[in-house]
């Protein structure tokens, strides 16, 4: 006879004759209802139609599509907003540097004290900047006023250049967003 593998159980306190099985019997395998079958499909149908909007938006809005370049002109819009908002709130006055062309980028230079804080567009649109005047453009605290009013015009990137928005800074601040068509 083998010896225990524990020398603390003996042989006659294993086995059937104890009210312990000697081994388990293998349990049949349960198979999944049909009605668990359906449940788990609802919540997967469910799921994909939650999540296919999000998916579609994505995809669509890739660097280079109209699609896309619209989406920037109004967060271009709103980021130009909230500086604004910033600058008022803060007291604090900035120029904005622009280079002539299109241009991926827009850049204020805060002063005291002097930092730079640059929106890039990453791609997908092309900014061209347009105003009356050469001098810079600088935001003035005391008087919530930009000086002179500019304009910038979104298109799309790539060879064949469509324009699709205008984003309008006026004297006073405020800020419009005009969509094309």
């Amino acid at each position: 006879m083998r010896e225990p593998v524990d020398d603390g159980i003996t042989a006659s306190k294993r086995g059937a004759h104890n009210g312990l099985p000697a081994f388990r019997a293998p349990r049949a395998r349960r198979a999944y209802t049909l009605i668990e079958t359906a449940v788990v499909l609802a919540i997967v149908i469910a799921v994909s139609f939650t999540l296919s909007p999000i998916v579609t938006g994505l995809i669509s809005q890739r660097a280079g599509s109209e699609l896309a370049a619209r989406a920037e002109a109004r967060k271009m819009a709103r980021w130009i907003e909230r500086t604004l908002q910033k600058a008022c709130l803060h007291r604090r006055a900035f120029n904005v540097k622009y280079l002539s062309g299109f241009r991926q980028e827009l850049l204020i230079l805060w002063f005291n004290p002097s930092e730079y804080e640059r929106y890039q567009t990453n791609g997908r649109c092309l900014v061209y900047f347009k105003s009356t005047s050469t001098q810079d453009r600088c935001y003035t605290p005391a008087w919530h006023t930009m000086t002179p009013a500019f304009t910038l015009y979104v298109y799309t990137p790539g060879k064949s250049k469509k324009k699709i928005a205008e984003i309008a800074v006026s004297g006073y601040c405020s800020v419009g967003l005009t969509e094309f068509p």
